[in-house]
C-alpha cells in the first residue's frame, strides 16, 4: 500500500482489524453514549453525536466507563453494531478491555505518535492488538 504509515503502541487486545478510521477529540461513553442497536453516537457532549461505530477502528484520547461498560460493548457486537477496533492514547478502563476481549475487538493504546493528529476520519487504518501495530492509508 502506498502511502501507508506504521505506529508501534502497546497490543492490549489481540487480534487484527481494519476499517475507516473514526476519530474522537474526546473520549466515547461506552455506557450511554451509544445505541447498542444501531452503533450510533447518541450522546449530547460526544464529538461524534450522529456517527455510527460500527465497522470502524475508533480512535479517542482514552475510555471511560465502569465496570459495566463491557456489558455495552459486548452488546454492540451482539447486534453487530461494534468496532472493529479501538485505538486509545492512553491504557483503556479495564471493563473495555474486558468486553472488547468478548467481542473480540482488538485494542492497541499508548502509540507513539499523537493518533488525534496523525490519523483522520475515513483513512484505512489496520490494528495488530497482538503485536502492538497500527498501519494508516490517507484516504483520497
Amino acid at each position: 500500500m502506498s502511502g501507508t504509515r506504521e505506529i508501534r503502541g502497546r497490543g492490549i487486545v489481540k487480534g487484527q482489524a481494519e476499517g475507516p478510521a473514526l476519530v474522537s477529540r474526546n473520549e466515547v461513553s461506552f455506557l450511554g453514549d451509544l445505541d447498542i442497536r444501531t452503533g450510533e453516537v447518541v450522546g449530547q457532549g460526544a464529538s461524534l453525536k450522529g456517527e455510527r461505530v460500527g465497522g470502524t477502528v475508533l480512535i479517542m484520547p482514552h475510555t471511560v466507563g465502569s465496570a459495566g461498560v463491557w456489558r455495552f460493548l459486548y452488546q454492540l457486537f451482539v447486534h453487530g453494531t461494534h468496532p472493529a477496533a479501538i485505538i486509545t492514547k492512553t491504557l483503556p478502563d479495564s471493563s473495555l478491555v474486558q468486553g472488547a476481549i468478548l467481542a473480540k475487538v482488538p485494542v492497541v493504546c499508548e502509540p507513539a505518535e499523537d493518533v488525534l493528529e496523525v490519523i483522520k476520519s475515513g483513512d484505512r487504518v489496520e490494528v495488530d492488538g497482538t503485536e502492538g501495530v497500527i498501519r494508516v492509508t490517507p484516504a483520497g
